[in-house]
């Protein structure tokens, strides 16, 4: 929340706002006490309103404290007042100057000045590490260099005092540059990460424990970056930035060529992977730089530095050597005596038959969303989902043959599982969970499904006939003998925005391995275990998703788009030792655009019995990038967004404030659902954190102070200036809400829906405590009340097709048919006289008007097309486009989302777990 100059909180004066910090706003205040400046951060809610939170965070904050030095920003205290606007605020040392990373961006810097700038960073993590206390997230940002010269490094500590307090919290974007800062849920979790991407240590980089050394590995990364002015390592985005940190070889051509020796070897040890081999205490790279700085001579390190070259060269040359000597051994005796120590991994790719494309091939799900492919219980085939023309059917590709056949029995066949004695191939069709024998033939249903289910997130089959699979109606596991029956609900209720998918059986047939995950986030992950019959389910791996168990051992998942193992007691459901990267980019579902939003998790990979691996190769991207345009009948369009802060994701929908100067746009990121404000009145975006975090737009109060969200099960009112408290207006058990129109005498139109797929169309009254059903549900969707409250537009779902239709509102009353031919997202004209809606043609709809009269009975002229828009829009759910304030110019996305090539190669790795711990 914002606070103006001259609030007062406690014996602080606000004189003004500096910026976003990690755990809220950063302001520059006065203590009133003793006269002088300091920076305030202003505490989120999540950790004022949790006394246990607070508790742990105060603990830590304490400690903190206590570092007293000139390298480093103190901490003064925790600002506790009964103010209505803040309770707690974190008090620091205000401290002026640039970051560092400021002076690495203006170029290279000179030697002379890196030299003193790593000193002091080298003094004040001596300091701190003394005491016991290690940064984690040391990093250019975080360093403050003052005019004088002076070095001051900022929010020691924080990262473990904020991760102490975080019970679920979720990866975060960082500020540009940073590529990501991650923070872990609880750091007595194993395989958490906490960090920044690009300076974290190797160790860190998997989730392990770490000590002083990885703030060392980060202060090499730092003293890189001021030597060579550029990144060490460069890759795009979370993922490749750790495959960088854990694989990348680094460039050390790139230092400049009057570097010291003792500085390189000095970085060479700070930057050594092996923890066991790298620089122990920075108080000997505080000494070694002092040297450097004294004119001291490299002769002495030239001994060092070839003794530490012949080590190195021995450890790759002596290998190689041996090999080659018992190959020459081996070669007096004949071939046939050859056997080498450990198979060699070979690479292979499997191609789908002409004109047929992996998954789906609709114009929304251009790209798989659920894994299209699983091997037979020998390992010896392939069963993949392949389609041509929107149709799917199974297919079977034998790894000693050169061509896929298909199934007969499997037409319009989606979630591909296989029994464990090798006889059928499990799938869903026609709302159906069925069978079929591996061979082909007539399938058999096991059970019926809900009508309008986008099918099972997963399915996994048992030795003793149990089929365990996601239901996305109730967003649980179920179960039901592959034999027939009813589903029953293996887990328990989940709340609101979470879906459990993915399920693999363990070895012992009676637990289940599955995938806990945010519908909104898909970083908010986590591996669990649940046994069939019942119980809790139990915590496996966090920041993970879509495990599988190998014969090996070992547990392989997914982590935003990187394939990882990772040491597994199946019968005590532990992980040991450190997670590895298999494979740096593997396409995973939820990564790459609207499309995937039901099926966060699924890695598209599939592991066999021998072996092999089968995996769709990335890149993992995210969704498209796009941009606003307003768009006119008479075909005019000009660019629309504000040009200062515009955020990277896809813009998916839009809604224009009452006087035209704003918008609340809902962006999709590759991780996450976000509110941003466009602002043309400044010229500037900004992030609305407190707009919601679900998929669905808010809606304005037509005096434009207030928007209205949903939050899983309750409509919330919010004051965009922060004047006052979010207030929940309604709540109903076990929904989804989502606010469609907000009139002017208070009345409410919003969705209600039991699964996210299913909708009824509700009136809320000001002031009244339960909502009134206007649609029953299943029978309509994407509800627009009239500017005068009288009449309700929306999508019927009663007839063949979607159409568009206007009956009185709240009602009752007739139903009158707009649309023709199908139609979608309804918008009255602000005077009521008009109503526009898109076309039924997805790949390039066309805006259509249809006059309105409502004098009297309510009719309807003939529909007209006002003009053809450029590409698809996939609105889902409700409209994604505006209008302007005057009513004549139309805000739509200037391209479509997540529109890529289909998918046609699989690529297989036999004897795949000898690549484990080289990455790829």
């Amino acid at each position: 929340m914002t606070l103006s100059p001259g609030t007062t909180l406690g014996t602080y004066e606000v004189i003004a706002k500096l910026g976003e910090g990690g755990m809220g706003e950063v302001y520059r205040a006065r203590d009133t006490t003793l006269n002088r400046e300091v920076a305030i951060k202003v505490l989120s809610e999540a950790f004022a309103a949790d006394a246990d939170r607070l508790a742990r965070f105060t603990r830590e904050a304490q400690t903190l404290a206590a570092l007293n030095h000139p390298n480093i920003a103190q901490i003064y205290g925790i600002e506790e007042t009964t103010s209505e606007v803040v309770s707690r605020a974190l008090v620091m040392e205000l401290v002026e100057g640039d970051d560092l990373s400021v002076l690495i961006a203006r170029g290279t810097m000179p030697l002379a000045d890196v030299l003193p700038i790593a000193r002091q960073i080298a003094e004040a993590l001596e300091a701190a590490h003394e005491l016991g206390i290690i940064h984690r997230d040391l990093k250019p940002a975080n360093i403050k260099v003052r005019a004088d010269g002076t070095v001051k490094v900022l929010d020691f500590g924080l990262a473990k005092a904020m991760d102490a307090t975080a019970s679920h919290s979720a990866p975060r974007t960082a500020d540009a540059g940073d590529a990501a800062t991650v923070l872990s849920p609880a750091m007595t979790q194993l395989g958490m990460i906490l960090g920044t991407a690009a300076y974290m240590s190797p160790e860190q980089a998997r989730g392990k424990a770490v000590d002083r050394r990885a703030d060392i590995w980060a202060f090499g990364v730092v003293l890189y970056e001021m030597l060579t002015g550029r990144r060490m390592f460069a890759a795009g985005d979370v993922t490749d930035v750790l495959a960088a940190v854990l694989r990348q070889d680094i460039d050390w051509s790139a230092l400049p060529s009057n570097t010291p020796l003792r500085l390189r070897v000095l970085l060479e040890r700070c930057l050594d992977r092996d923890v066991k081999q790298r620089l122990r205490d920075i108080g000997e790279a505080r000494v070694e730089i002092a040297r450097i700085e004294s004119g001291a001579p490299d002769s002495v390190m030239v001994a060092a530095a070839d003794t530490r070259a012949r080590r190195s060269l021995m450890v790759r040359v002596l290998p190689w050597a041996v090999a080659a000597a018992a190959l020459a051994t081996t070669g007096a005796l004949g071939w046939s005596r050859v056997s080498p120590t450990a198979p060699m991994p070979v690479y292979a790719s499997i191609d789908a038959p002409e004109t047929f494309v992996l998954g789906e091939d609709s114009p929304i799900a251009a790209l798989p969303t659920r894994t299209p492919m699983v091997f037979t219980a020998d390992g010896g085939a392939l069963v993949i989902q392949l389609a041509r023309a929107n149709r799917p059917q199974l297919f079977i590709r034998p790894l000693d043959k050169p061509d896929a056949r298909p199934i007969a029995g499997t037409d319009d066949a989606h979630v591909p599982f296989v029994s464990p004695d090798g006889k059928w191939i499990g799938f869903w069709a026609a709302n159906e969970l069925r069978k079929v024998p591996i061979e082909g033939g007539t399938a058999v249903t096991i059970c019926p499904l809900p009508s309008g289910t986008l099918g099972p997130a997963g399915a996994t089959w048992s030795v003793d006939d149990t089929i365990v699979f996601g239901d996305q109606t109730s967003n649980r596991l179920m179960r039901v003998s592959a034999n027939g029956g009813t589903p029953v609900a293996v887990s328990a209720t989940l709340p609101f925005g979470r879906q459990q998918v993915a399920p693999h059986f363990l070895p012992d047939g009676k637990r289940v391995l599955f995938t806990d995950a945010s519908k909104t986030d898909v970083s908010d992950t986590r591996l669990m275990v649940q046994p069939i019959d019942g119980g809790e389910p139990r915590l496996v791996l966090a920041s993970a998703s879509d495990g599988r168990v190998l014969s090996s051992g070992q547990l392989v998942f997914m982590r935003l788009g990187a394939l990882m193992t990772i040491g597994f007691d199946a019968t005590r459901v532990e992980v040991r030792g450190d997670a590895v990267v298999a494979l740096s980019r593997v396409m995973q579902s939820g990564l790459r655009g609207i499309a995937d939003a039901q099926n966060v998790g699924a890695g598209m990979f599939a592991v066999s019995r021998l072996g092999t691996l089968a995996f769709i190769p990335g890149p993992v991207t995210g969704p498209d990038e796009n941009r606003l345009v307003w768009l006119a009948a008479n075909h005019e369009s000009a660019s629309a967004e504000p040009t200062s802060g515009a955020p990277m994701g896809a813009r998916i929908y839009t809604r224009v404030s009452p006087d035209g100067s704003r918008a609340i746009v809902t962006l999709q990121t590759p991780l996450r659902w976000e509110k941003w404000l466009a602002d043309w009145k400044r010229g500037v975006w900004t992030a609305c954190r407190d707009c919601g975090d679900g998929v669905g737009p808010p809606v304005w109060s037509t005096d434009g102070r207030w928007v209205l969200f949903g939050r899983n099960d309750t409509l919330v009112k919010h004051a965009l200036d922060n004047s006052s408290p979010d207030q929940v207006l309604i709540r109903e058990t076990d929904r989804l809400l989502g606010p469609t129109t907000w009139l002017a005498d208070g009345r409410i139109v919003y969705v209600s829906s039991p699964d996210g797929r299913t909708f009824e169309i509700k009136a809320l009254e000001h002031g009244a405590g339960a909502g009134r059903v206007v649609v029953p549900l299943g029978l309509g969707t994407d509800p627009e009340a009239s500017a005068d409250g009288r009449w309700l537009a929306y999508v019927s779902l009663q007839g063949a097709q979607a159409e568009v239709v206007i009956q009185a509102f709240p009602g009752p009353g007739p139903r009158v048919e707009v649309s023709a031919g199908g139609g979608s997202n309804p918008m009255w004209s602000s005077n009521g006289r008009s109503l526009y809606y898109l076309s039924r043609d997805r790949a390039a709809p066309s805006v259509m008007v249809v006059d309105v009269s409502t004098v009297g009975a309510v009719s309807v002229g003939r529909p007209s097309q006002l003009f053809r828009l450029p590409s698809q829009q996939n609105c889902v759910f409700t409209r994604c486009y505006d209008l302007s304030a005057d009513g004549q110019r139309f805000l739509f996305r200037d391209r479509p989302v997540a529109t890529r090539q289909s998918v046609t190669r699989i690529d297989l790795v036999t004897n795949w777990t000898a690549t484990l711990g080289k990455g790829r």
